[in-house]
């Protein structure tokens, strides 16, 4: 059953702004981090509990779509929907809007393997995770 996680909401503070008035792609992924870290929060595995028993998500692959820029003191909503997994890999789906017009500023999917951090190979994503995938024909 998927997720009911609300996403989080963020103000674009002044040290996120280049050289050309506007926030920093790079702040994007940043962002979209710390949605995945309040996701897993929320849905009963958050990241200091993984790494206790040993496992952690490891990015492999970040499709990110930049389509609006933002600026300083702009409020931000940032999603995750779990999309796919199969074996120790694991894809969700993030989206990032300006709640004041509507428009998505960013979004991308990001792949993931979900790391056994004592053998540093990839191990079984956790049944949490698992129960939030979409049903699958």
């Amino acid at each position: 059953m998927p997720t009911d996680f609300p996403g989080i909401h963020i103000r674009v503070p002044s040290s996120h702004i280049d050289m050309f008035g506007h926030c920093n792609h790079t702040h994007y992924l940043e962002y979209m981090e710390w949605a995945r870290f309040a996701w897993a929060a929320h849905s009963g595995i958050p990241i200091p509990v993984m790494v206790e028993n040993g496992v952690g998500p490891a990015i492999l692959r970040a499709e990110v779509r930049y389509r609006r820029e933002c600026r300083y003191d702009d409020e931000l909503h940032v999603s995750v929907e779990p999309v796919s997994a199969r074996r120790g890999i694991g894809r969700l789906r993030q989206v990032i809007t300006r709640p004041r017009d509507g428009e998505v500023v960013c979004d991308g999917e990001l792949t993931f393997v979900m790391l056994d951090l004592v053998q540093r190979k990839a191990t079984t994503l956790p049944p949490e995770f698992l129960a939030q995938l979409p049903d699958r024909p």
